[in-house]
């Protein structure tokens, strides 16, 4: 199970990384685009009102926190907790257990890990909107693109494991077996449009709150003489932000969550039926 959570984490960066690197011209500047010049421009293009070029650096910077944070909370753990850090950290380690584990069933909780990333990374680069001057690389098409792949990918590698490459392809060919030549490209359809469709509703619900966000806060600037007077009417928004980031990325990994569930209950199924 660390093998594919390590795989399905690394195929991710590198394809939120080779598809930033050929972001399209829809999203926003943000407080790291310094960085962004000190790179060739054939790198990243230069910044330009309404582009994104620090969608890999934005992305890198939550790896960092995260990676950092989690070491520093974890290198310390007692048998018994001994602080509150360590009580919450377990809180909330074990909620995520708890909820993903009750829908993936005893059979797939051994792949909470799994899912568990995705939810903690998701949640992380949703939230970098709320931080004034940060944009969310979930804004960004590539990045949510990136995500819905790897999160397919990591389904298939555990539908593999699973049932083998035998019970794989017949999952894929349906029953009955006589119309396999019909459904199986059907489902292969299927199966890949799933990364679209998780990709999609992610950045349009992300991308639409932040876009009403710098509209607020353009609203609220009132300009007298030469002065500039901000008013921060954007604040109930960024509220709605917090929750928005939240609920999307508990979308993104329970739909993860249910995909697993309807390998594992094909290989539960058949076990039975050869019963």
């Amino acid at each position: 199970m660390k093998k594919i959570s390590f795989i399905c984490l690394v195929v991710g960066l590198t394809l939120i990384v080779v598809a930033g690197s050929f972001a399209a011209d829809n999203g926003h500047r943000s407080l790291l685009s310094p960085i962004s010049k000190l790179l060739p421009d054939e790198l990243i293009p230069e910044p330009t009102r309404w582009h994104q070029p620090d969608l890999i650096p934005n992305t890198y910077f939550a790896v960092l926190v995260l990676t950092l944070f989690f070491v520093f909370v974890t290198r310390k753990l007692k048998r018994v907790p001994e602080g509150k850090g360590q009580t919450l950290l377990e809180v909330f380690v074990g909620g995520i257990t708890d909820f993903f584990g009750g829908i993936l069933g005893d059979h797939g909780k051994k792949y909470v890990p799994f899912v568990g990333s995705l939810f903690i990374f998701i949640l992380f680069l949703n939230f970098l909107g709320i931080i004034p001057g940060l944009q969310p690389p979930t804004a960004d098409l590539n990045t949510t693109l990136a995500l819905g792949i790897t999160a397919v990918l990591g389904v298939q590698i555990i539908a593999i494991k699973e049932l083998g490459i035998g019970g794989y392809l017949k999952h894929l060919a349906g029953d009955p077996p006589l119309l396999g030549i019909l459904m199986f490209p059907l489902e292969v359809i299927a199966q890949l449009s799933r990364a679209g469709s998780l990709a999609v509703r992610l950045f349009g619900n992300i991308f639409g709150e932040k876009s009403v966000v710098i509209e607020l806060t353009a609203l609220g600037i009132i300009t007298i003489g030469s002065f500039f007077l901000p008013i921060p009417v954007q604040i109930p928004m960024l509220f709605f932000g917090l929750f928005a980031g939240f609920l999307q990325a508990f979308v993104f990994t329970i739909l993860t969550s249910i995909y697993i569930v309807l390998f594992i209950e094909h290989d539960e199924e058949a076990h039975e039926a050869h019963h």
